[in-house]
């Protein structure tokens, strides 16, 4: 065995556990994080990286609108942190989305969320199908019109992650698994076996992964989808399951030059050439395959608001796991087992809110901050849990593309 002290134990090196561990290692910690698999190889591999919640605000879920934009509001300065500390780029950009109606139906939909939008006190602007199509000549002339949202930013989370991953060394932490970002005392002793809490008696004491065991006063489990597969007895409920999406990559010319949303799809134009076209949403627990029907749907609705989007490559399409609890909140916090904490169940968010996740936990970790109610993993404890905001299947098989509000 390879024994290591810590302060704190990360289990799972996805976005969300990399954030945390960053934020830690800043403040002074001693961070150990143990990933089975690539850093950054999980639900953030296959994410979009769209920072957006004024475009898919819902009058409903006002706490989670709050947060994320107080997440938005941390990464400009967040962002720089990484790449000096990395010297790596994370793909941060700030122009805004273009949310297009190419049909009357599309514009009532954009008219009900710019409706919820203004009664949030969140900015966005109509725009008629001119200036839609000065913004983005490449957009079909069956465009009518459209919703600006300056408010809106995006992030690459495959740059992201890595960054992160590097970030954490430069400050001191170590990053445990099969492919470190960064040479680490423990390069070559990286595991596939998935890292575990170690309880005794009624305290977490750290964790373990394969012939790796880490000696720590905190444990948090970021394990995303997986975070139940590694939950012990005691520490409370987290109800937590698999959300299935399927998204494409694209590659060519560069055609848009902001991320742009119809209620069917949605595009992120990269500036490298990448054009990340999304996602469908099923329940279909730990399947990852790529199915053709949803290869077929997506491709169609991209090209009937671009339609040059026909003429690029097929970079790659791919499925990842979203981790959702039952109320599709995340659970930021302490569980039930002294010495363990958890920050897991983003669903679709963990990309906007890894910086104020990570700012949370640091700051219950260290007594300083309290986690809003919403958030808390012990309302996970109650079964009375309203579930009438979340988004619905399409199909028999649980199978649709994204919903948007």
């Amino acid at each position: 065995m390879m024994r290591m002290d810590a302060d704190v134990a990360i289990i799972g090196g996805g976005v969300i556990g990399l954030a945390c561990a960053y934020e830690l290692a800043s403040h002074g910690k001693r961070v150990v994080v143990l990933e089975r698999d690539r850093p950054g190889s999980g639900a953030g591999y296959v994410a979009a990286g769209m920072l957006a919640p004024i475009s898919e605000a819902d009058a409903e879920d006002e706490p989670f609108i709050e947060l994320a934009l107080e997440s938005c509001s941390l990464y400009p300065d967040w962002i720089q942190r990484i790449e000096a500390d990395s010297g790596l780029g994370c793909g941060y950009r700030d122009e805004g989305s273009l949310l297009v109606a190419l049909h009357r139906d599309h514009e009532v939909e954009w008219e009900r969320l710019a409706g919820i939008q203004r009664r949030l006190g969140l900015e966005s602007r109509r725009i008629d199908r001119a200036e839609v199509l000065e913004r983005e000549p490449y957009l079909s002339p069956r465009v009518v019109s459209g919703l600006f949202v300056p408010g809106d930013k995006q992030v690459n989370p495959r740059r992201l992650t890595k960054a992160l991953a590097a970030a954490i060394e430069a400050r001191g932490g170590t990053v445990v698994g099969p492919l470190p970002p960064a040479p680490s005392p423990l390069a070559e002793r990286g595991s596939l076996e998935r890292a575990t809490p170690a309880i005794e008696g009624r305290r977490c004491v750290g964790a373990a992964m394969g012939e790796v065991e880490v000696r720590a006063e905190a444990t948090v489990i970021c394990a995303g989808a997986w975070s139940a597969e590694v939950w012990p007895e005691g520490a409370g409920l987290l109800p937590m399951r698999p959300v299935k999406g399927q998204i494409l990559r694209l590659r060519g010319e560069p055609l848009l030059n902001h991320v742009l949303r119809t209620p069917d799809v949605y595009l992120v134009p990269r500036v490298d050439g990448e054009l990340v076209v999304g996602a469908t949403t099923e329940e279909q627990g730990f399947d990852t395959s790529v199915k053709t029907w949803a290869v077929m749907d997506l491709l169609r609705e991209a090209w009937r608001v671009l339609p040059g989007v026909a003429e690029l490559e097929m970079a790659e399409a791919v499925a990842g796991l979203r981790p959702a609890l039952r109320d599709h909140q995340p659970a930021i916090g302490r569980t039930a087992v002294d010495g363990l904490f958890v920050a897991t169940g983003h669903y679709r968010h963990g990309i906007v809110l890894a910086p104020v996740t990570a700012k949370l936990l640091a700051g219950v970790l260290d007594g300083t901050a309290r986690v809003p109610a919403a958030f808390d993993p012990i309302r996970l404890h109650s079964t009375l849990v309203n579930t009438s905001h979340l988004p619905l299947s399409v199909n028999g098989e649980g199978a649709g593309r994204e919903v948007f509000p």
